[in-house]
């Protein structure tokens, strides 16, 4: 393919650095109860913020890719022994494929696992989506530190839960059992569903937790930020906190709250430093714009159980919704300028039903920056594999100093050692590898790299030929519905699936070839 030049290499080069410095943790989560969606979905997403240019997969896990008996080995030293064969699951991961010789990107070894897998739904109903980053104040982390060793990394969580459970309430009890046993490594934001009930998990210390059932009427999303206010732990049906949240508090010398009524401010006692980012303003315009606040305080975002005299009440939070939301919102959500970036590797969207059925949820399914995929149908019950473009393993990006002659590449700087052994930003180019156009991940990738270059009416032009895609995918969910009653339903679905996303792909590549 031609070469595609930059228009103004240095402002793209600064735009990529300021991208990249941030993007390692500004993942952006979520929520939205069933009660304040217009078809009564409980609806939760997440974008997955790394890096740019860094290859991501979607597939089908297949049931029994794990026995009974078999220890689990992550990047990062936690272990788990899996007591059944593992359920199928769809899932995201970083790509140690056959292009990287199975070597995985993240720790470099070669043996059996999934690196940073980040969410799907089993054979079972169970959605689960963790590694929303959450940090901790310092006091409280040197309280209760986390476990570099052994503890649990939350990468690794979706991949035991998915594996090991049937049901929301099975995976948290799980998962908080690790917490007590070995800990962290990390501190995470994580939500755990299934068509029964969906939880929100806070921990950003060693071992201490809150985590809390969802009601339908509360909506809030999580951009690297605690968002778990005043809880009354004695709201035991909705409250499931670790045994010494309150004394570690106490001893950091941060606790907020009553004790003697049992209630903790999680977000004042575990990040008493914490002010709404700039991504969380974005939430907060996008939920309601007339009343959001350029600089809100933490209650004007964070969930509680408390009411004004200390009641013990339905969880709720201050992030009000000023329409009734639908996918659509989800979708647009991600198109925000920051919370969509050239950092996002995917973004997943989970609609869950309360009907017990095969059908009870959805996955849409977006690679790369927000503002330029598109967001993909499935029925993740109903699919037996996915999208050939979303699973090819390549060689990754490149970096080099001097323009290609060939290729498809786009400018950007990186951090590398001079001949004193210090490290320095560079400007250069970053190139994609050669096989970009076979990838949905590198598709995306390109066109959102090289639309800083782009003039306003091709800009537009984009936009309008997304929109058709999208509009093409909101088609697909309803073919999906009427494929899922039909005679053999998983093979109809799996390839409707799977064409839609064919289709998006081909739009996408259309428009990168567009461009040069």
């Amino acid at each position: 393919m031609t070469s595609i030049k930059s228009k103004s290499l240095i402002a793209i080069a600064i735009a990529l650095i300021l991208c990249m410095s941030s993007s390692a943790f500004a993942c952006t989560a979520i929520y939205v109860g069933s009660g304040l969606t217009a078809d009564g979905s409980t609806m939760f997403a997440r974008s997955e913020d790394i890096s740019n240019s860094y290859n991501k997969v979607f597939y089908v896990s297949p049931a029994g890719n794990h026995k009974a008996g078999d220890v689990y080995q992550g990047c990062y030293g936690f272990t788990y022994t899996f007591t059944k064969d593992s359920y199928s699951y769809t899932a995201f991961s970083d790509d140690n494929g056959a292009a990287v010789e199975n070597e995985c990107p993240d720790c470099g070894g070669t043996h059996k696992h999934t690196p940073y897998e980040a969410a799907g739904t089993n054979e079972m109903g169970l959605t689960v989506t963790a590694t929303e980053t959450l940090g901790s104040g310092k006091a409280v982390a040197e309280a209760d530190p986390k476990n570099y060793e052994t503890g649990i990394e939350e990468a690794e969580i979706p991949t035991v839960l998915l594996s090991e459970c049937a049901t929301a309430k099975e995976a948290v009890d799980l998962l908080l059992s690790i917490y007590d046993t070995v800990g962290c490594q990390g501190g995470s934001g994580i939500f755990i569903a299934d068509n029964t009930e969906a939880w929100y998990i806070e921990n950003t210390t060693g071992t201490q937790y809150v985590a809390l059932k969802l009601n339908p009427n509360v909506a809030f999303a999580v951009p690297n930020q605690s968002v778990i206010g005043l809880i009354d732990l004695d709201d035991t049906e909705n409250v499931i906190a670790s045994a010494k949240l309150i004394e570690v508090a106490k001893q950091a010398g941060t606790y907020v709250g009553d004790e003697a009524a049992n209630t903790i401010d999680y977000v004042a006692s575990y990040n008493p430093d914490q002010v709404a980012n700039s991504r969380m303003v974005s939430a907060l315009k996008h939920f309601n714009a007339a009343a959001a606040k350029e600089e809100p305080a933490n209650s004007d975002y964070t969930v509680s159980n408390v009411d004004a005299e200390g009641n013990i009440v339905p969880l709720y939070s201050n992030m009000t919704l000023d329409r009734t939301f639908s996918i659509e919102d989800i979708v647009g959500y991600y198109n925000i300028d920051g919370i969509g970036s050239t950092g996002n590797l995917e973004i997943h969207a989970f609609q869950i039903f309360a009907e017990d059925s095969i059908t009870d949820t959805v996955e849409w399914v977006a690679m790369d920056h927000g503002c330029y995929s598109v967001f993909v149908p499935y029925y993740p019950m109903l699919t037996t594999d996915t999208y050939e473009g979303y699973k090819l393993s390549t060689l990754p990006a490149t970096f080099t100093q001097e323009q290609p002659a060939e290729g498809l590449y786009y400018a950007a700087s990186a951090r590398i050692r001079n001949e004193k052994g210090e490290r320095v930003s560079v400007e250069g180019f970053k190139v994609l590898p050669e096989n970009w156009a076979d990838s949905m991940y590198w598709s995306v990738d390109a066109l959102s790299n090289l639309a800083a270059s782009l003039t306003e009416d091709q800009i537009t032009a984009i936009e309008a030929k997304q929109a058709e895609l999208q509009t093409l995918c909101y088609d697909a969910y309803a073919q999906l519905q009427t494929a899922a009653a039909g005679e053999d339903a998983a093979a109809a679905c799996t390839k409707l699936s799977a064409d839609t996303a064919a289709a998006v792909h081909a739009g996408i590549v259309e428009l990168v070839n567009g461009l040069k």
